[in-house]
């Protein structure tokens, strides 16, 4: 039987053979060649995480993006919805639409603040939250929109959801997993983590939800990238491997990275369905650490 996110595969899938997902983000303008064109030397990646104007920073839609991803590389998309940027009727127009594009899989996200972002006064919507968009892809899913109207097509969406393991509260986090579980969330892309143990034993709780979880890597390619997560609130950085970072020569700060992100997927391994690869500042970096990875699920 193929169940959660094997199902964009095809085919029924060892499921001793972690999946690899690399995040990629659109560009901020309409030369899709430019950031598609980096990833020609990319190997071993299963799925494309594709971000919805993160950190609400416009980017050319995920929606379209991920489509055009998929058709240039044959790499399934699973990409990124945020409830901050739409109302129900734009939500079920998009999802249609990406659809019909190709894309069979989304991301439900909530979505960051504007005031985050490089419009701050913008307005944020937030009609319904990433549970009520859930609820809205199983709308779609069963061949009706949410005025009860019998769709012409009807969509057949893998729903992901997006978990933290950094969170200060395991059981609460695992509580909220449960909750997107319970509205039709089949896997999770995690934020990053940095700490092995902390991330061992969310993901060995996280296990009895039922959902294909992803531990989140990034790499980081200076040490001002690494106090720069270290200060995002929901990541965790380990002041240990900050001293570690502080302690080595700039132009060995990406391979350190490189190392401890490796050490923590092979820590996590037994835990989890996969590898979620986010690129950060850094998209030749996740790049590298990608193929890296891929080499060793390959042994």
């Amino acid at each position: 039987m193929i169940t959660g996110i094997d199902k964009l595969l095809g085919t029924s899938t060892d499921r001793s053979r972690p999946l690899l997902c690399l995040e990629i983000n659109p560009p901020r303008g309409t030369d899709v060649n430019v950031v598609l064109d980096r990833y020609a030397g990319l190997r071993g990646v299963d799925f494309a995480n594709v971000t919805d104007s993160a950190l609400a920073k416009m980017k050319l839609s995920g929606l379209v993006f991920g489509a055009l991803f998929k058709q240039r590389y044959g790499i399934e998309p699973v990409v990124n919805v945020a409830c901050r940027d739409r109302n129900v009727i734009a939500l079920q127009a998009d999802l249609l639409g990406a659809w019909a594009l190709g894309v069979r899989s989304i991301v439900a996200l909530t979505g960051d603040a504007v005031t985050v972002g490089d419009l701050p006064d913008a307005k944020g919507v937030f009609e319904v939250n990433s549970i009520g968009l859930l609820n809205i892809i199983s709308t779609l899913n069963g061949g009706k929109d949410l005025a009860g109207g019998e769709l012409r097509g009807k969509t057949d969406f893998v729903p992901g959801i997006v978990v933290n393991p950094n969170a200060r509260n395991r059981d609460a986090e695992i509580r909220r997993l449960s909750r997107k579980r319970e509205a039709g969330g089949v896997y999770s892309l995690s934020q990053p983590v940095f700490d092995a143990e902390q991330a061992v034993a969310f993901f060995e709780s996280a296990a009895s939800v039922g959902v294909d979880n992803f531990v989140g890597l990034l790499p980081c390619k200076t040490a001002k990238a690494f106090e720069a997560i270290a200060k995002i609130p929901g990541i965790k950085v380990p002041e240990t491997l900050l001293e570690k970072v502080r302690s080595v020569s700039e132009a060995d700060v990406a391979k350190l990275s490189m190392d401890v992100a490796c050490e923590i997927a092979e820590r996590v391994k037994p835990y989890v369905r996969g590898f979620h690869v986010i690129s950060g500042g850094s998209p030749l970096l996740a790049v590298d650490l990608c193929n890296r990875l891929a080499d060793w699920i390959r042994k």
